[in-house]
């Protein structure tokens, strides 16, 4: 499989899939989101794959969904909120793919995972964090929802809410203290303490992992983890297309001076 913003490999039945936008922080945009439902379908239609290892390109696994593709649609305008609703939708789809694939997938988390990517990390079944590694949820500072509500799955309820509600970011071993991901190594290590547990996975019957997979994820689901990421689509919706004086103060200076400077106007309150 070739991509433009994704690299794919395969060895010993286990595939490699990297996110590949190493100048944008692997930033997830649209074209990177198409390209990752492809070849989650390629992967699930191949028998000869056993485990994914997905990690990032560069220093980051990514900064998260990519704020110019968010922004708005083909023609540059911005979104209307049934449009941002099929955005957050096509999104929330495309992770539970990782989900329900039969295959599990391992997260090499090598650097930032943040917003989006921090939810892209917690869908995985096995979480792997480099010492290097930073995780987060900060697009509230942005004015923008979780699209993607795992994390108090993830964690415990108290935590959860402060992270959400102020989008503080913790380094990888307070996200493996709080349960985001499952252990940290060090960051030359991650790649191989990844493939160490892929080849424990490649050597089970793939009907055992296929169902022991589906049973995990059955457990979760009827404890209303779907039935709570679609009431969060609808209030985040709400919230990612509000007409608020923070969002209308972001417009105006990423019109008047660029993205960077209204990224830079937002940090300026949090620091």
């Amino acid at each position: 499989m070739a991509f433009e913003t994704l690299l794919y490999d395969e060895q010993d039945s286990i595939g490699y899939l990297t996110l590949n936008r190493p100048d944008k922080l692997n930033a997830l945009s649209q074209t990177l989101m198409a390209e990752l439902r492809e070849a989650l379908e390629g992967i699930e239609a191949n028998p000869d794959v056993r485990a994914i290892i997905l990690t990032g390109a560069g220093r980051a696994f990514s900064a998260g969904f990519d704020i110019e593709s968010e922004a708005g649609g083909p023609d540059g305008e911005p979104l209307s909120v049934d449009g941002r609703r099929s955005r957050l939708k096509y999104n929330i789809e495309t992770f539970l793919m990782v989900w329900n694939l039969s295959k599990p997938v391992i997260a090499a988390v090598n650097g930032y995972a943040l917003g989006g990517a921090c939810e892209l990390v917690q869908v995985c079944d096995v979480k792997i964090a480099s010492d290097q590694a930073m995780l987060g949820e900060p697009e509230i500072r942005l004015g923008y929802g979780a699209p993607f509500l795992i994390t108090p799955y993830s964690i415990n309820l108290a935590m959860a809410k402060e992270m959400m509600l102020t989008g503080d970011i913790v380094d990888a071993h307070e996200a493996a203290r709080l349960g985001m991901v499952n252990r940290v190594v060090p960051h030359d290590d991650l790649i191989a303490e990844c493939q160490r547990v892929a080849h424990k996975i490649r050597n089970i019957p793939a009907i055992g992992i296929k169902t022991t997979k589906l049973s995990v994820n059955r457990a979760l689901e009827s404890a209303g983890f779907l039935s709570a990421l679609n009431h969060n689509l609808e209030l985040m919706t709400q919230f990612d297309t509000a007409d608020t004086p923070e969002h209308a103060e972001f417009a105006r200076i990423r019109a008047e001076q660029g993205l960077r400077a209204a990224l830079a106007w937002n940090r300026a309150k949090f620091e």
